[in-house]
């Protein structure tokens, strides 16, 4: 079989020269052992936490030579666990390998596999809409946003896989919803998932057309991103507003004190004027209601889940580094590394 390892730590921005693609045996199931086959894996853009030769922050760090770990799903080939059965569908942090083995009663911080329902929806989306990007989304937008029918949110990284959850979930709760994302063709994506209005980061005119979409303002800004696109941002909210902080791309991999001119007095003083409510936050904490109420609004057709694949483990460090770069797919991007069944 193929895996991916990490061949060397990043610098920066991942490169996929970082990852290096081996082969290797398939491992056999032992007492208490699932031998899982690989199905899709998702490039999550928090695996970067991982890959720094120093912790910046977290507490995981992959070693060098070692498989990739990252949210996976993946079919049940052998099963010795009175838990799963062959031909089970499950959804885990396993390596970037075609296949590996999990001991659901030994499990450390990644826990058991959980066990998906291929009826509900396609099993992808347990990578996405149905998994951590959508709890993650839901968290933000109804338990730190707390966002109201009739307000306003805008949400970078727009079109990502929790940006363009973010959105739709705003709609579903009555919000009207402003995507920031990059280029055109993302745009028109988001607003053909139902966004109001759209902002386009890499166009000359941002600024002008970030102000034309929140010409009252904003109640809540789901923050992906920071630097420049926060910049703009934040003299547009309204006095009191919240600001759930889910990641910060542009620092991904920067260590305490970044490069460039020192904005801090700038955004203590927007904190301090308009009242700014900012929370750090983890999507896991939305729990089962959050997964409930997204699959609710699924099949009431509020939401849309977005998908885009490309094919084969060979592809996952180009995946991944893409990722950082700019890619142009919409929603989740996910590896698909074989077929179901």
């Amino acid at each position: 079989m193929k895996q991916v390892v990490l061949a060397s730590y990043a610098k920066g921005n991942p490169k996929a020269s970082d990852f290096r693609v081996e082969d290797v045996g398939v491992p056999v199931a032992g007492e208490g052992e699932l031998l899982l086959k690989t199905l899709y894996i998702a490039v999550d853009p928090l695996i970067r936490f991982s890959l720094d030769e120093t912790v910046l922050s977290g507490t995981a760090r992959m070693e060098l030579g070692a498989p990739v770990i990252g949210p996976t799903v993946s079919q049940v080939v052998a099963s010795n666990h009175a838990d799963y059965e062959v031909g089970d569908f499950v959804e885990g942090r396993t390596g970037w390998a075609e296949y590996t083995l999990v001991a659901p009663d030994k499990s450390d911080y990644r826990g058991p596999p959980r066990k998906l329902d291929p009826a509900l929806a396609p099993v992808s989306t347990a990578l996405g809409a149905l998994g951590g990007p959508g709890q993650t989304a839901y968290e933000g937008v109804v338990n730190v946003g707390r966002l109201n029918a009739g307000e306003t949110i805008v949400i970078s990284a727009a079109a990502g896989a929790v940006g363009s959850m973010a959105g739709q979930i705003a709609k579903a709760l009555g919000g009207r919803a402003v995507g920031i994302a990059g280029g055109a063709a993302k745009c028109q994506g988001l607003l053909d998932l139902g966004f109001d209005a759209v902002a386009d980061y890499k166009a000359p005119d941002f600024a002008d057309q970030l102000k034309a979409a929140l010409p009252e303002g904003a109640d809540v800004y789901f923050e992906n991103v920071g630097g420049e696109v926060t910049l703009q941002v934040l003299p547009l909210l309204k006095r009191g507003a919240r600001m759930p902080m889910c990641g910060f791309i542009a620092y991904y991999g920067v260590g305490m004190e970044g490069p460039g001119p020192d904005h801090l007095p700038g955004f203590y003083r927007q904190i301090m004027a308009k009242g700014l409510e900012i929370k750090g936050f983890a999507g896991i904490f939305a729990g089962q209601k959050g997964l409930d109420d997204i699959a609710g609004w699924m099949k009431e057709g509020k939401i849309t889940f977005a998908e885009s694949f490309v094919d084969g483990i060979e592809a996952a460090p180009e995946a991944f580094a893409s990722v950082f770069s700019g890619h142009s797919h919409l929603g989740k991007l996910l590896v698909r590394v074989a077929a179901e069944g």
